[in-house]
């Protein structure tokens, strides 16, 4: 598992977000410290990453919360989280990567790799800026990753203004709704490189054809259930399209993403514009499709997820707060019968009283969204 392990001022050894006790002496009663004190900024807490950052020489601070019942670890920065994916980025992955900037390219487009947004939020495998002021954002995802993960640097993406276009070689993760996936087939290396080689998206794409619900269309109207409404209903097929022939089109704006309600159900794939444009003025009386509810299912965490990711910290870095109390870690000589402040339990805090720091402040407070604060704790 990714940040498995983190290193903390004042150990020699490093912890193991995976135990209970951090595989540390008086481990569980250190981690409850760390997971309650959210208020200070977190380069003072002396965590670091001891993965991917360590290895190649960086210091990264870093967090560590709770989640789904998961112990995770946090880096600040985006490019300190990207360290722990682009170390791991297969050649196929790279080679995918090429293929598109060299598409855009051929079409007249510009293209960048692993170029971040104007507030630092998303950071795309490929940035290609189009026709019209069109950002598509060009995301191959091969190895298994979390479905919530995905959809959540989609919605970013959106936010920041950049279409995420996101192909995959696998099946079982294309069969998942969290995005409209681009399926191609599992090829090698030397078939992606090549110039021109046939690599056709087999999923993701579809046509919207469009029939009147009069005495010709087959059946009952699929909106009333009964009868013939006299409107248009769409159905969809679906529509190979060559890899290099749909990153033009995309970043031309000839392709869109668009979600498409099929009696009951609604569907979100890429299709072309006109057919969308059409759709759209055949159901102008109606209410835009949304996704039905599962799109929004919490997928639990599994041991195949990373921890390591990027998490606001929870307070200001220039905030000057005195650093918690940190237990050394338990001699030989130490008797088990008594009790450590390692293993003491922390006081227990009142309504209306501050809960910050490790020690509770204690302050007459109010509730905010992080809890009882004092006007000095206060948000």
């Amino acid at each position: 598992m990714p940040n498995r392990y983190v290193r903390l001022a004042g150990f020699d050894q490093r912890l193991d977000l995976t135990k209970p006790d951090l595989g540390v002496a008086g481990g569980a009663a250190l981690l409850e410290q760390l997971l309650s004190d959210r208020r200070l900024p977190v380069p003072l807490r002396g965590l670091t990453c001891a993965e991917v950052c360590e290895k190649r020489g960086f210091i990264e601070p870093m967090s560590v919360y709770r989640r789904l019942g998961k112990v995770v670890a946090a880096h600040m920065r985006s490019d300190a989280e990207d360290r722990h994916y682009g170390g791991g980025e297969s050649d196929e992955h790279k080679a995918y990567k090429d293929r598109a900037v060299r598409a855009a390219e051929e079409g007249g487009h510009t293209a960048v790799q692993e170029r971040s947004s104007k507030d630092r939020a998303v950071r795309s495998d490929v940035l290609i800026r189009g026709t019209d002021g069109v950002l598509l954002g060009f995301e191959s995802q091969l190895s298994s990753r979390n479905p919530r993960e995905i959809q959540a640097r989609d919605v970013a993406a959106r936010r920041a203004g950049v279409l995420d276009a996101w192909q995959t070689d696998s099946q079982e993760m294309a069969r998942d709704t969290a995005v409209p996936w681009l399926r191609t087939d599992r090829v090698p290396l030397e078939l992606i490189t090549k110039r021109d080689s046939p690599i056709p998206f087999r999923g993701g794409i579809r046509r919207i054809e469009l029939a009147k619900c009069d005495e010709r269309f087959p059946g009952p109207c699929p909106k009333r259930r009964t009868g013939k409404c006299g409107g248009w209903h769409p159905t969809t097929r679906p529509a190979e399209r060559p890899f290099d022939e749909f990153i033009r089109d995309a970043a031309s704006g000839l392709y869109v993403r668009a979600i498409v309600k099929v009696k009951r159900t609604a569907f979100e794939f890429w299709t072309p514009t006109t057919d969308h444009t059409a759709y759209l003025d055949a159901a102008s009386d109606q209410p835009p499709a949304v996704m039905p509810r599962q799109r929004q299912v919490q997928y639990p965490m599994v041991d195949g997820d990373p921890t390591c990711r990027v998490r606001p910290p929870a307070a200001a870095d220039h905030e000057a707060v005195s650093l918690p109390y940190i237990p050394a870690p338990r001699s030989p000589q130490s008797q088990p019968g008594k009790a450590s402040p390692a293993t003491a339990a922390p006081p227990f805090v009142y309504r209306g009283k501050c809960g910050a720091g490790v020690s509770p402040c204690g302050a007459p407070a109010r509730f905010y969204a992080a809890g009882w604060l004092c006007d000095d704790h206060r948000p």
